[in-house]
């Protein structure tokens, strides 16, 4: 016993033990998973973080970019403006023929306008201003009318391009999202007849699920109706040939009485016995009975026959009301599963819009969101940029006509 039950014990030791194996063995391969799973997870985020990164260094960029670009427009603003205002003030005299003369003055409108272009090229940082400024103080007059009919050309071209692009941008934005308005009230329409079609449907089949249990209703009443009409009109069919039957016996049975009882008061007659006979009056009694039996059959017979009539009218009259009913419930129930068929259609109909429609409104959001980037000013709008660089336009051209001698 103590050999069985050690070896038993061995065995359960095993079975435990290979089980704890196996437990084992699926723990190890759901760690590597899991560990293989991570592995996936960190590439993936490290991916995002650098490309997080990239994201924020270029915007950082584009900012910095905007914000020169900004700097740099309103300082070429005042220094063309200050140019303009220098040439003005300073440039008084007439050329005069001696050539000399003429090419003091020239130097002297370079150098004061190349001073205040430098000033303000190195105060806004704008590389452009300086490198007019250097061509103004070396330069000869010919290229420096040059360089600003160029940088003229250069802002009326940046003007003609983004007036271009703004106003691409307010009609497609427009039209965009007067389509993206139009189609979201057709998705709300269709969305809305779905959702009618949808109740009535249901209440239209609920309605004519009840007719048609109120239809077998009646003609389950009508049927049971009907048998038991049958039947009451067996039992009085029956009834009414007994009654009519007895009643003719009994008829048949006192004229053979009063046959025989008439015949033997002739011959008593005929043989002059004048005393009365006991079997006169007992044959009178049995007469009397058979005639009151003979009357009670008949009354029988014709109360049968008048409930006979009678039921047989009611169940006329219930079988026609039931018709009726049942007429104009079959009626209701296929006019609503007609409509419930029509309505099916339409909301297979409005289903397709609706799908349609959702699909072009996807489409047209997604339009508008690529349109953003580009189109949506996000710290300078379009007119005050517009409202600079005319500025700009303006004073080079009063600069260039200071220049030419106009």
């Amino acid at each position: 016993m103590i050999e069985d039950g050690l070896n038993n014990e061995i065995k359960n030791l095993g079975d435990k033990h290979a089980a704890a194996t196996a437990l084992k063995q699926s723990a190890t391969q759901s760690l590597a998973d899991a560990e293989g799973e991570l592995g996936e997870t960190q590439k993936t985020k490290a991916d995002d973080e650098k490309y997080s990164k990239t994201l924020t260094r270029d915007f950082s960029t584009k900012s910095s970019e905007w914000e020169e670009r900004h700097k740099s427009a309103v300082g070429e603003m005042g220094a063309l403006d200050t140019a303009k205002q220098i040439l003005v003030k300073g440039v008084t005299a007439l050329v005069q023929t001696n050539t000399v003369r003429s090419l003091s003055r020239d130097d002297d409108k370079r150098l004061r306008s190349a001073t205040i272009l430098r000033n303000l090229g190195r105060r806004y940082h704008s590389f452009a201003l300086v490198e007019l400024a250097t061509a103004a103080a070396t330069d000869p007059f010919g290229k420096i009318r040059g360089l600003i009919s160029d940088m003229i050309a250069k802002l009326q071209a940046e003007a003609a391009e983004e007036a271009s692009h703004k106003a691409f941008c307010d009609q497609e934005m427009g039209k965009s999202t007067a389509s993206k308005n139009d189609k979201e009230a057709k998705v709300e329409k269709h969305q809305a007849r779905m959702d009618e079609a949808t109740a009535e449907i249901a209440q239209l089949t609920e309605a004519a699920k009840v007719l048609q249990g109120e239809i077998a209703e009646i003609d389950k009443a009508q049927t049971e109706a009907t048998e038991l009409r049958n039947q009451e009109k067996s039992a009085n069919a029956q009834s009414m040939k007994d009654f009519s039957g007895s009643a003719d016996a009994v008829i048949a049975a006192i004229g053979a009485l009063k046959s025989y009882y008439e015949g033997a008061s002739l011959v008593q007659m005929g043989a002059k016995l004048v005393a009365h006979q006991p079997k006169t009056d007992a044959a009178n009694n049995i007469i009397s009975v058979l005639e009151a039996a003979e009357s009670e059959f008949t009354q029988l017979h014709a109360d049968i026959e008048a409930a006979e009539r009678s039921a047989a009218h009611a169940y006329d009259e219930l079988t026609q009301e039931n018709s009726i009913a049942r007429a104009q419930k079959e009626a209701d129930a296929n006019a609503k599963e007609s409509n419930v068929k029509s309505l099916t259609v339409s909301l297979s109909h409005h289903t397709e819009d609706h799908a349609s429609v959702s699909e072009e409104l996807a489409a047209v959001n997604a339009y508008l969101e690529k349109l953003k980037p580009e189109c949506e000013t996000k710290v300078e709008s379009y007119a005050d940029r517009k409202a600079a660089r005319q500025a700009e336009i303006e004073g080079l051209k009063e600069s260039l006509d200071i220049l030419e001698g106009n």
